[in-house]
């Protein structure tokens, strides 16, 4: 921390000191010198600074001392400590739940041990990096647990990365874990020398008779067109084989605990920079996040039920959806299968009390509840306690729909929304029935801090920012990563003076509701201003005809800064309807948008946007990619247009209604 920095941060805390002492001098001194608007100022009568970071409005929300609370855990202990502890303390509670298969927390407890020494009879020593690939299971969930209780540190690599990416991030790996539907995608990496072993877990090891049997059995039939077998080969130990081997350890598994040990790694999205990290947490930013949790009001309740279909990659899944509901006494139920139909099933089947998962995914499964509701068909939503949007979020007029629905199926609760990240173990906001939000606001809140976290939006030059003014979000937290792994250099661009820089762009209201509007890079940067994509699609979906929109970049050789946008209407348009509708959008953006900047033309998806197929969120690398198909009002005649490529790396825009070859832009008035 420079020392200007640590003379701001005086200067803001005695300002609160004054504020509560009602020393109006020294008030007016430090807004001297802290250069405090006279709009920031009215917040002083309220006994506030008006920076959020002081102020913590939320904690009004919690018990009393619940941040001193939430700070407040074991020095001394690792993960597996506490969990362990809080597994005994709920014993007669399931565990897991795998297709309707319960394991008791005896079960789990005997399965977390019985890998622990499997590692340490395969050599596995303090310290040493794992890699995981794959989806959930309760092998995978024991042998997390396993590892912790050696010293090891499980890396859950992202699914789907590149060949190069996987080869960085395996680097000092000797031992490894790979789900054998997915070794055709990562086989290169992993029959490579220098792994020891490789142990192969599937989906069916844990799956009750006769599911096991009719799942063992198609994939049979697709491992005999696999052209990437899993080879016949000593090092390669199926998970089954793998547990006999526990034997060939008799010493003790369990070792001491070591301050800010490397303790488990997730992976980044790769939204910040482009690059996929493995985020790097302790057993104490770990243990913070169950604690932060337990004081913030969630409702988690022993002996309800918890869904987890994402795989371990996701911080989200590791600590949500798996170690806090163990920790607090439920149940969970692991389904690692993630598609629209899947999820649906989840839901109606298993019912469970805490669900989270992408607003694309929700969206999908209210339209299917809805089709289904028209049929005839009953649903009961009373297990719902704590279901919720994370992700890249919802919009209101979505979240306003889905609720309507949740309230007519005896919902509990509504859908919470929430925000997280990698880079503290998980959540870092959550919706808090005792805050409203804010009926006029175009996005929906992601809640309040949990106990415990501080956080702060703050401008290019680091200068905090009062309620309701945009700027980066920052967040000061036990629960923050140690690092990157093996990125020092990115490691510094994020955590910065115990700041973990989100890339986000928020605000904070006075009642200490977060609102997240999207990604700080998605940007036009002109030589005095910022236009941000997400608020013109903000402007195009504010239109009652609009169901979705997302803007994009698509430069042609006439302006660096022209736009695309893609639309799905809000029911059936005939073509009369589609021009008069694109005339108001464009009028409208002609009247937002500077005179630089061009949104050209729009491409119109039937029902909605597509999503990618691994992170379910909207697929904006594909709609980035689209060069044809798009259509555009010009001269009061609708177009047909398409973007051709040229060497030089930008755009032509054909219209295809024009006879000639002719380039035709939309003009501005």
């Amino acid at each position: 921390m420079t020392e200007e920095t640590k003379k701001i941060e005086m200067f803001k805390n005695d300002l609160a000191k004054a504020i509560r002492e009602k020393n109006y001098a020294k008030i007016e001194m430090l807004k001297f010198l802290l250069n405090i608007s006279d709009e920031q100022a009215k917040y002083f009568e309220r006994g506030l600074t008006g920076y959020p970071s002081i102020d913590k409005v939320w904690l009004n929300v919690y018990a009393k001392g619940a941040e001193e609370k939430a700070n407040n855990i074991p020095r001394d202990k690792t993960v597996w400590d506490v969990i362990e502890e809080k597994l005994y303390e709920h014993y007669d509670v399931p565990a897991l739940e795998y297709f309707g298969k319960q394991f008791s927390r005896q079960e789990f407890i005997d399965s977390c041990y019985q890998w622990a020494r499997v590692f340490r009879g395969l050599g596995v020593e303090e310290n040493e990096i794992v890699p995981i690939y794959g989806p959930v299971s309760p092998s995978v969930c024991a042998m997390t647990f396993g590892l912790n209780m050696i010293g090891a540190c499980p890396y859950f690599i992202k699914i789907g990365v590149n060949e190069k990416t996987l080869m960085e991030e395996t680097q000092e790996a000797k031992i490894a874990v790979v789900f054998n539907a997915l070794w055709p995608m990562v086989s290169k990496e992993f029959s490579k020398d220098k792994y020891k072993n490789v142990i192969i877990t599937t989906a069916t090891a844990d799956m009750p008779w006769p599911k096991k049997e009719i799942v063992s059995f198609i994939s049979k039939i697709k491992a005999q067109k696999n052209k990437s077998p899993i080879p016949d080969e000593k090092k390669y130990i199926w998970a089954d084989k793998a547990l006999s081997m526990a034997n060939y350890y008799s010493g003790d598994v369990k070792v001491p605990f070591v301050k800010d040990r490397s303790t488990l790694i997730s992976s980044s999205s790769g939204t910040t920079s482009g690059v996929i990290k493995g985020v790097v947490a302790t057993n104490e930013s770990i243990i913070s996040q169950l604690y932060y949790q337990s004081f913030s009001e969630i409702p988690y309740i022993t002996g309800d039920k918890a869904l987890n279909q994402l795989p371990f990659a996701v911080s989200t899944s590791l600590n949500s959806l798996f170690m806090y509901p163990l920790y607090v006494g439920m149940t969970v139920a692991i389904d690692p299968r993630v598609s629209n139909e899947a999820f649906y099933e989840q839901i109606t089947k298993v019912k469970p009390n805490i669900a989270l998962t992408t607003g694309c995914l929700w969206e999908n499964f209210f339209d299917r509840v809805e089709s289904e509701m028209k049929k005839g068909k009953k649903f009961d939503f009373s297990c719902a306690k704590g279901w919720a949007v994370g992700g890249e979020g919802t919009d209101v007029k979505k979240m306003n729909k889905w609720n309507e629905i949740m309230n007519k199926l005896h919902a509990t609760n509504p859908l919470f929304s929430g925000y997280g990240l990698s880079e503290v173990f998980a959540g870092v906001s959550v919706d808090n029935p005792n805050v409203k939000q804010d009926p006029n606001k175009q996005i929906i809140s992601v809640g309040i801090p949990e106990a415990g976290m501080n956080i702060g939006v703050f401008d290019e030059k680091g200068r905090e920012l009062s309620y309701n003014q945009r700027g980066e979000l920052w967040v000061k937290t036990q629960t923050g990563m140690k690092e990157y792994y093996n990125k020092p250099e990115l490691t510094a661009k994020t955590k910065v003076d115990g700041w973990i820089h989100t890339g986000d762009l928020a605000e904070i209201a006075d009642n200490g509701l977060i609102y997240v509007w999207g990604r700080m890079n998605d940007t036009v940067n002109l030589k005095k201003s910022k236009v941000y994509y997400f608020d013109i699609a903000n402007k195009i979906k504010a239109n009652s005809f609009i169901a979705d929109a997302v803007v994009l970049s698509m430069p042609t050789e006439e302006n660096d800064n022209n736009l695309v946008a893609h639309i799905v209407w809000d029911g059936p348009v005939d073509e009369d309807d589609e021009k008069a509708y694109l005339e108001i959008i464009n009028q409208e953006l002609r009247d937002f948008l500077p005179s630089e900047i061009t949104v050209s033309a729009y491409y119109i998806h039937d029902t909605k946007l597509p999503v990618s197929p691994t992170a379910f969120k909207t697929d904006k690398i594909k709609m980035s990619l689209q060069t044809t198909g798009y259509v555009q009002v010009i001269d009061g005649e609708l177009n047909n247009v398409e973007f051709i490529l040229n060497k030089s790396g930008k755009y032509s825009q054909k219209c295809a209604i024009i006879k000639s070859e002719k380039i035709k832009v939309l003009k501005r008035k």
